[in-house]
Protein backbone atom coordinates (compact mmCIF):
# COMPACT_ATOMS: atom_id res chain seq x y z
CA UNK A 1 0.00 0.00 0.00
CA UNK A 2 1.63 3.19 -1.18
CA UNK A 3 1.14 6.30 0.93
CA UNK A 4 2.72 9.70 1.04
CA UNK A 5 3.96 8.94 4.57
CA UNK A 6 7.07 7.34 3.06
CA UNK A 7 7.79 10.00 0.44
CA UNK A 8 10.44 12.71 0.77
CA UNK A 9 10.95 15.17 -2.06
CA UNK A 10 9.19 12.77 -4.42
CA UNK A 11 11.34 9.80 -3.41
CA UNK A 12 9.52 6.80 -1.91
CA UNK A 13 11.22 5.07 1.01
CA UNK A 14 8.87 2.08 0.93
CA UNK A 15 11.60 -0.12 -0.59
CA UNK A 16 13.89 0.30 2.42
CA UNK A 17 13.47 -2.66 4.75
CA UNK A 18 15.12 -4.24 7.74
CA UNK A 19 16.96 -7.28 6.39
CA UNK A 20 15.68 -9.36 9.28
CA UNK A 21 11.97 -8.82 8.56
CA UNK A 22 11.69 -11.72 6.14
CA UNK A 23 13.97 -13.92 8.26
CA UNK A 24 11.73 -13.42 11.28
CA UNK A 25 8.58 -14.05 9.24
CA UNK A 26 10.03 -17.25 7.78
CA UNK A 27 11.14 -18.44 11.22
CA UNK A 28 7.71 -17.67 12.71
CA UNK A 29 6.05 -19.74 9.97
CA UNK A 30 8.46 -22.60 10.66
CA UNK A 31 8.07 -22.54 14.45
CA UNK A 32 4.39 -21.74 14.94
CA UNK A 33 3.27 -25.41 14.62
CA UNK A 34 5.47 -26.26 17.61
CA UNK A 35 3.47 -23.97 19.91
CA UNK A 36 0.02 -25.55 20.33
CA UNK A 37 -0.70 -23.12 23.18
CA UNK A 38 -0.19 -20.13 20.85
CA UNK A 39 -3.63 -18.75 19.95
CA UNK A 40 -2.73 -17.37 16.48
CA UNK A 41 -4.74 -14.19 16.98
CA UNK A 42 -3.57 -11.13 15.01
CA UNK A 43 -2.45 -9.30 18.16
CA UNK A 44 -0.24 -12.18 19.29
CA UNK A 45 1.24 -12.75 15.83
CA UNK A 46 2.11 -9.05 15.57
CA UNK A 47 3.53 -9.09 19.11
CA UNK A 48 5.84 -12.03 18.32
CA UNK A 49 6.98 -10.26 15.15
CA UNK A 50 7.56 -6.90 16.87
CA UNK A 51 9.28 -8.42 19.90
CA UNK A 52 11.55 -10.51 17.69
CA UNK A 53 12.58 -7.56 15.53
CA UNK A 54 13.16 -5.35 18.57
CA UNK A 55 15.71 -7.86 19.92
CA UNK A 56 17.76 -8.03 16.70
CA UNK A 57 20.04 -5.18 15.62
CA UNK A 58 18.45 -3.53 12.58
CA UNK A 59 20.15 -3.96 9.24
CA UNK A 60 18.49 -1.96 6.47
CA UNK A 61 18.66 -2.47 2.72
CA UNK A 62 16.90 -1.31 -0.41
CA UNK A 63 14.74 -4.23 -1.51
CA UNK A 64 16.01 -3.99 -5.09
CA UNK A 65 19.63 -4.05 -3.91
CA UNK A 66 21.94 -7.01 -4.47
CA UNK A 67 22.92 -6.70 -0.80
CA UNK A 68 19.33 -7.36 0.27
CA UNK A 69 19.00 -10.33 -2.07
CA UNK A 70 22.18 -11.86 -0.62
CA UNK A 71 21.33 -11.12 3.01
CA UNK A 72 22.10 -14.07 5.25
CA UNK A 73 20.66 -13.85 8.76
CA UNK A 74 22.68 -15.08 11.68
CA UNK A 75 21.76 -18.19 13.61
CA UNK A 76 20.32 -16.32 16.61
CA UNK A 77 17.08 -15.51 14.75
CA UNK A 78 15.54 -18.85 15.76
CA UNK A 79 16.49 -18.35 19.40
CA UNK A 80 15.04 -14.83 19.43
CA UNK A 81 11.78 -15.88 17.76
CA UNK A 82 11.41 -18.76 20.22
CA UNK A 83 11.90 -16.31 23.09
CA UNK A 84 9.23 -14.03 21.60
CA UNK A 85 6.74 -16.91 21.32
CA UNK A 86 7.43 -17.84 24.95
CA UNK A 87 6.89 -14.24 26.13
CA UNK A 88 3.69 -13.71 24.15
CA UNK A 89 2.21 -17.06 25.18
CA UNK A 90 2.93 -16.34 28.84
CA UNK A 91 1.94 -12.66 28.78
CA UNK A 92 -0.62 -12.07 26.01
CA UNK A 93 -1.90 -8.51 25.56
CA UNK A 94 -5.51 -9.69 25.69
CA UNK A 95 -7.63 -11.85 28.04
Amino acid sequence: MKTNDYVINGVSLENVRNGYEFSVIDMMKKLIPEYSEFDNCPICIEDVYALSLSRIPSTYFRTNSTFFNNFEPNETVEEIVRYAFFQVINQPKHP
